[in-house]
């Protein structure tokens, strides 16, 4: 996956093989959600960088994998992961945590 932002794609890459026991849709997924809160932690809900990796995460073809993401996540999920699992949920006009056909 390239990225407008090499700190960015460095993140996600590091994320990206730390969860190889992971298949790779789910790592991306996984890797994604990593690199959106670090950024979201060191630059704040107004980096490009937390809003691509948002882009990122809606993509078409990694929306039946984030809704399985989150699925999978069930209960076990913080309350920042919450926040984003709504937040994405809202800008994709879906409950992400709900089944998704294909």
């Amino acid at each position: 996956m390239n990225f407008t932002d090499a700190q960015l794609e460095l993140c996600y890459e590091r994320n990206f093989v730390a969860s190889a026991e992971l298949a790779e849709e789910v790592r991306e997924v996984c890797a994604l959600i990593a690199a959106h809160d670090v950024f979201l932690m060191m630059e704040g809900p107004h980096s490009s960088k937390v809003h691509e990796t948002i882009e990122r995460l809606l993509m078409p073809e990694l929306r039946s994998v984030l809704h399985r993401w989150y699925q999978r996540a069930g209960a076990d999920l913080h309350p920042a992961a919450i926040e984003l699992r709504d937040r994405l949920s809202h800008l994709a006009g879906e409950r992400l945590e709900i089944g998704y056909a294909t």
